[in-house]
């Protein structure tokens, strides 16, 4: 809604936040390599601050070209933690010899989306009054989080984690990513990662333009509806893995996800629009949860966990950014945006490719 409110045409934002994908491509490698080098957390604080220099620039300057820049560096920024505190809490299990577990990590994404909620809430508060405030008020968060960092850190007396390897060489790292490619387990990362990151593209991008500006529900109410939706998503998560196949809950998700996106293309009602995205919010908390959790399954035991994390990251963000391109051209094409509901059920499509995978790495 910024970048609209700032005469940019919709199907133009496809592209703008195509650059935020190709800074992430830029910056996932170099992040899983200096924080495994130099430490988690030092990555982490200058991820925070990259990110509000980015903010500081949408605020400055208002065209095409400075926004797909702030967008870049915001990229950037995400990279520089991207996989970074799941490989410093996975760290802290394995000092603490404490197992991979999925409904720790359920918790996490239920807290993570409830203090979302709250962010967001003070954000869209501040947008109805003036759309630059909410950029200020999260500017100002992540210039005093590396604080925060360091105050936590010292009062629970944890160390800056890092990879037990402190002279590796180009040779070694290209090794590991050679042997990050012959397993399983980062296959089925990645094609998780590939169809939900893809999948949820459109909605995460365009859910304020459709639900607010073209369908008039009010801004505050639909955010927290949705982040209510996404919450509730995670706690059920949290319910059902302990009664519930890890695979079936995947197979299950998808398929409603799929289901509910193309039903959504051929809706008109407004409410029951609204209904659907809901379902899908929730759909995508149980999904987050379910990706949080295999990664943490997958990274344990591993000794470089950041680079991991990062290179599924990298390949990731590169299709992430091509789907972005199509989806431009696609809007274009059709001039409709219900379109992307067809195209978002495709993309889901890629997490069932992981399934026989899956089925193969229990064997």
């Amino acid at each position: 809604m910024f970048y609209a409110n700032n005469h940019i045409p919709t199907a133009s934002i496809s592209s703008i936040k195509s650059f935020q994908s190709i800074g992430i491509m830029l910056g996932l490698l170099p992040a899983g390599y200096l924080s495994d080098r130099i430490g988690r957390l030092k990555i982490l604080n200058l991820s925070a601050i990259v990110i509000s220099f980015s903010f500081l620039l949408l605020i400055l300057f208002r065209n095409f070209i400075s926004f797909s820049f702030a967008e870049l560096l915001y990229g950037i920024g995400l990279a520089l933690n991207s996989g970074i505190l799941l490989s410093y809490v996975t760290d802290l299990q394995e000092q603490n010899k404490v197992v991979p577990d999925s409904k720790l990590m359920g918790r996490q994404v239920i807290i993570l989306n409830l203090t979302t909620l709250i962010g967001g809430n003070i954000g869209t508060y501040l947008f109805n009054i003036n759309n630059t405030l909410p950029i200020w008020f999260a500017l100002v968060g992540l210039a005093i989080y590396p604080v925060f960092v360091v105050c936590l850190v010292k009062s629970f007396s944890f160390t800056d984690n890092k990879a037990d390897e402190e002279n590796m060489t180009l040779v070694d790292n290209i090794k590991i990513f050679k042997k990050f490619l012959q397993k399983r387990k980062f296959w089925i990362l990645l094609l998780l990662n590939v169809g939900y990151d893809c999948g949820t593209q459109f909605i995460l991008i365009y859910w304020s333009i459709i639900y607010v500006d073209k369908l008039h529900f009010n801004l505050s109410l639909v955010y927290t509806l949705f982040m209510g939706a996404l919450i509730l998503g995670s706690v059920a998560f949290n319910k059902l893995i302990d009664g519930i196949n890890n695979l079936v809950l995947v197979v299950v998700s998808t398929g409603c996800m799929i289901t509910l996106l193309i039903l959504s293309s051929y809706l008109t009602d407004r409410y029951l629009l609204l209904l659907f995205f809901l379902l899908i919010e929730l759909i995508m908390g149980m999904m987050s949860g379910q990706i949080s959790s295999m990664s943490n399954i997958a990274i344990y035991g591993e000794t470089n966990k950041s680079l991991m994390l990062s290179f599924v990251s990298f390949l990731t963000e590169i299709l992430v950014s091509v789907s972005l391109f199509l989806n431009d051209g696609v809007m274009k094409l059709f001039n409709d945006l219900k379109i992307m509901y067809i195209v978002s059920a495709i993309y889901f499509g890629i997490i069932l490719l992981s399934i026989p995978l899956w089925k193969k790495t229990k064997q």
